[in-house]
């Protein structure tokens, strides 16, 4: 029978297998046990774990990757019951495209964990972070030691471009991918792959709100589950509407009011030709909608006067 060690979220992976009092070298007992794995959720900027108990209900297995040693404790000691029984892996570094393995700079933001990031931030912000060396490892590398994704979500602050070319480049294309899009250069590198075709938007700043008491389907069961404030939110065929075609996703694209949206693509699903979210379209245009509406009782106000 296997046992497991839970490290102190140090410099190496979160569980470690003995197998014949002999370590696995290279090896986990996911890895080793890839072709029984049906789903696998690459969770790249964990965070405090706030995505963690939703991907552990759509999947096998959950591989959450948070450089920040705080935050990884905080999920290690979240969900100990999960990593003993292999439903989670937790890695404690910096993911990045790199060749090397070398510890690098990150950067801590003192006030909040979230915009802690790997490239220096810019001069005039700097002060609001601390610089610490933290262990790293290749994208490639991780996703080759656990096996091929379902679902990747990528959210590295100020990297996920990079996270997310290097992945196209080496050809793995997950059934379901999201990444935080804040910037042409990742827009653009999503409409252009052709192995996409179905596009859905999750807007970080109402997630907690669309999607309370949200029903879930988990195979033939249904259950009602609340996303947090800051998680990622839902995906798939678990976000609210149907899926945007290229054109009506550019479309919609075109409407945003704000850089905090998730960009979510789907190999598995067929895109609605002609639909478009009549509730993310008001809510990207509402202060467009407040003003027409407040025009409108101007209007109505003065044609009673005038009567």
């Amino acid at each position: 029978m296997a046992n497991y060690s839970i490290s102190n979220c140090g410099y190496s992976s979160v569980v470690e297998r003995l197998v014949a009092n002999e370590k696995v070298e290279g090896s986990t007992p996911f890895a080793r046990s890839n072709l029984n794995m049906k789903k696998i959720i690459y969770d790249l900027g964990a965070n405090n774990g706030d995505n963690i108990s939703y991907y552990l209900m759509k999947s096998d297995l959950v591989v959450a990757v948070e450089a920040n040693p705080k935050l990884c404790k905080q999920i290690t000691d979240k969900f100990k019951e999960e990593i003993l029984k292999g439903r989670l892996v937790v890695e404690n570094f910096i993911i990045t495209v790199d060749r090397d393995d070398y510890e690098k700079d990150f950067y801590i933001h003192k006030d909040a964990d979230v915009l802690s990031q790997f490239p220096e931030p810019k001069k005039e912000l700097i002060n609001h972070f601390i610089k610490t060396k933290l262990p790293s490892k290749n994208l490639i590398e991780l996703i080759k030691k656990y096996g091929s994704p379902y679902y990747i979500k990528i959210d590295v602050e100020n990297y996920d471009y990079k996270i997310l070319s290097e992945i196209f480049k080496k050809n793995i294309y997950p059934n379901y991918f999201s990444v935080e899009c804040y910037n042409s250069e990742i827009f653009h590198e999503i409409v252009n792959n052709k192995n996409y075709n179905s596009y859905k938007i999750v807007c970080g700043s109402n997630v907690n709100q669309k999607y309370k008491n949200n029903v879930l389907f988990l195979g033939k069961d249904k259950i009602k589950y609340s996303f947090p404030a800051h998680s990622a939110g839902p995906f798939g065929n678990d976000i609210h509407g149907k899926w945007l075609s290229r054109k009506n996703f550019i479309l919609l694209y075109s409407l945003r009011n704000t850089t905090w949206i998730d960009i979510h693509c789907s190999k598995d699903d067929i895109p609605s030709k002609y639909y478009l979210p009549i509730d993310l379209i008001i809510f990207f245009k509402k202060k467009f909608f407040k003003k027409l509406i407040i025009l409108f009782l101007i209007i109505l106000i003065m044609m009673l006067i005038l009567k």
